[in-house]
């Protein structure tokens, strides 16, 4: 069985819709809680991508979070052996400051709820993606883009929501959640929405066709990563 490894900050913030198109594609899943003290327990050439997930840690607190650490050197792995990574938020950070660019708190303060990007420069990867899409947010960092990284989505307070590094993509914003994702972490993080003056309603109000939209252009990128 091929695999996909995911690294996991939060318990709740899983790879959401992605763990069904994986599987779909042929593809196991191994969950790796760094967080809680886990580690690799096969070698990383048994993997076909590296998914590094988000959570409310800063890429930049390694002192406060030595775990990060580990998951930096996994990263950097992944990419010296030719291994596709993907980082979501958190780990979109996380890639960008691997890389040896700057994670920094927002100027423009946070991005949470449904928000447009748009796409500034095309990609292979990002082929089937559109002008213009509405997409999941929830972050306060932000960071600059790599030295040889393509961005291929702003948005208007922030200019690097995805970009692509050889066989590495960091995405800023949510494109694996689901309902079910949201109503999860409308629960566990309602004390942030109620500080940002954010109604649970406005998050859940969005319609199943365009959940399924972004279903299948996560499924176009990972087909991408996993077969090109």
């Amino acid at each position: 069985m091929k695999r996909v490894l995911a690294i996991r900050h939060v318990f709740i913030e899983d790879l959401g819709m992605w763990e069904s198109i994986l599987r779909n594609l042929g593809f196991d899943v191994d969950y790796l809680d760094t967080a809680q003290g886990q580690r690799l327990l096969r070698p990383l050439e048994d993997y076909s991508l590296l998914v590094v997930l988000g959570g409310y840690m800063g890429a930049y607190e390694e002192n406060l979070y030595p775990f990060l650490s580990y998951e930096f050197r996994v990263m950097e792995e992944a990419i010296k052996k030719d291994i596709a990574v993907l980082g979501v938020c958190l780990g979109a950070q996380m890639l960008a400051k691997m890389l040896g660019a700057r994670v920094y708190k927002g100027e423009e303060g946070k991005e949470i709820g449904w928000m447009e990007v748009y796409k500034v420069s095309e990609h292979p990867y990002f082929e089937a993606f559109p002008e213009k899409l509405l997409v999941f947010q929830w972050h306060g960092d932000t960071f600059d883009l790599p030295a040889g990284a393509v961005r291929v989505y702003s948005s208007r307070k922030y200019s690097n929501q995805a970009f692509v590094y050889g066989k590495a993509v960091g995405l800023q914003f949510h494109l694996e959640v689901d309902k079910l994702s949201l109503q999860r972490w409308i629960e566990v993080y309602t004390d942030e929405l109620k500080q940002e003056g954010i109604e649970p309603t406005e998050i859940l109000n969005i319609g199943d066709e365009h959940v399924h939209m972004l279903k299948n252009l996560s499924e176009s990128l990972l087909s991408k990563l996993l077969f090109a």
